[in-house]
């Protein structure tokens, strides 16, 4: 199983990170993505962010190569994860803009992956975020960690490293000739050898073209410890029809997926511009700062640490003195559910959604409509 990420590990993981972009050889990202996402993706077609002369996979591993190592790092709380998961069911589309950022580049880790169904045969769901200016306006991209025990996939990926490059090609273009089915329940072999040598086959089919263009890297996954998960170009536009991503799966299940995860971004970055998340600096062990500076002394090894405030009993909009002073009186109290209130920023001549966290309103003296036996869930 695959450990918990504290905030405390997130410069080391950057450092790693950093060392993978900037790496020439055949384990750093630019033969990573040569390999895997290769010149032009079928899924890149008609993405404005990609000319169509351009060489995505190059693109892709040169636009991190700047980004990573200078990204402010984040680390949102379990609470912060949560309350974004759930928010973002509810956040109508909206037109992105730049001060929305928590910071103009940045590498966001949550504490818990914030929704499911965003893991595939080489990594756990997306629990990382990194995002920085590209073609067109903002590059998101996302990472998932690898899985431990390593799958089946990574295993065989790097005993094919350790073959000459013609021999590995032989074998894969044997199997791609045998069409082998893809892995599923409906044809799952009865054993666990037949298991293992099915998705072999499938592998060695599926990553023919992939090694006729490059080298099959050696530790087929990324050194660092998170797998690359896709990549969405979002525009400072109205966002109708967003978000559109370049994805690994086309199933209904993969996009539904990939859409509340983008979206659930999104929110995490605007609930924390507003007065309910708070932000706290914190630094990396002394014996990770000494190892990142031996790697590589510019790197800012500072983290802000997002998390809830303790809850409020109004709306932070709102004070509680207010309840009762118009022309209504009232006899209750009662609970507002969360929910979003556009507000008009009128330095932007534009609207922001805002969230209204679970409160309690009306005057704190009188009854709760309901009863007074109420379960609060404290954030």
């Amino acid at each position: 199983m695959t450990a918990v990420v504290t905030a405390y590990d997130i410069p080391e993981i950057r450092a790693r990170m950093t060392e993978w972009t900037r790496d020439p050889g055949l384990d750093g990202a630019g033969n990573w993505y040569r390999f895997f996402v290769g010149p032009r993706p079928e899924d890149s077609a008609g993405e404005p962010a990609f000319p169509p002369l351009d060489d995505v996979g190059a693109t892709i591993a040169d636009t991190l190569r700047a980004q990573i190592p200078a990204a402010e790092l984040f680390y949102v709380s379990a609470n912060l994860t949560d309350l974004a998961s759930h928010a973002a069911t509810t956040l109508a589309d909206y037109r992105l803009h730049p001060e929305d950022l928590p910071a103009p580049v940045g590498l966001m880790v949550y504490e818990h992956p914030p929704v499911t169904q965003t893991a595939n045969a080489l990594h756990n769901d997306v629990s990382l975020v990194s995002w920085g200016p590209g073609r067109g306006g903002l590059w998101v991209q996302t990472w998932g960690t690898i899985p431990d025990p390593l799958p089946t996939a990574v295993d065989v990926g790097r005993k094919l490293a350790r073959l000459p490059r013609d021999h590995a090609l032989s074998q894969m273009r044997k199997a791609a000739a045998l069409n082998p089915p893809l892995p599923a329940l409906d044809n799952k072999p009865a054993s666990h050898d037949d298991a293992v040598d099915q998705a072999a086959k499938h592998l060695l089919a599926t990553f023919t073209s992939n090694t006729e263009r490059a080298p099959i890297p050696p530790s087929f996954s990324p050194p660092h410890g998170y797998q690359w998960c896709g990549l969405t170009p979002m525009t400072f536009t109205d966002m109708k029809g967003w978000p559109s991503a370049l994805t690994e799966g086309t199933s209904a299940a993969t996009i539904d997926a990939q859409l509340a995860l983008q979206r659930t971004i999104l929110t995490t970055w605007l609930l924390m511009g507003q007065t309910l998340v708070r932000s706290e600096r914190i630094a990396a062990p002394r014996a990770a700062r000494r190892r990142i500076e031996r790697y590589d002394p510019a790197l800012n090894q500072g983290i802000r640490l997002v998390d809830l405030r303790r809850a409020r009993t109004t709306p932070a909009d709102r004070h509680s003195d207010a309840f009762g002073q118009g022309t209504r009186e009232y006899h209750h109290s009662w609970i507002v559910r969360g929910h979003w209130r556009n507000q008009y920023y009128r330095s932007r001549d534009d609207h922001r959604p805002i969230w209204i966290a679970d409160h309690l309103a009306g005057p704190e003296d009188k009854p709760l409509i309901g009863g007074e036996r109420v379960h609060v869930l404290r954030r």
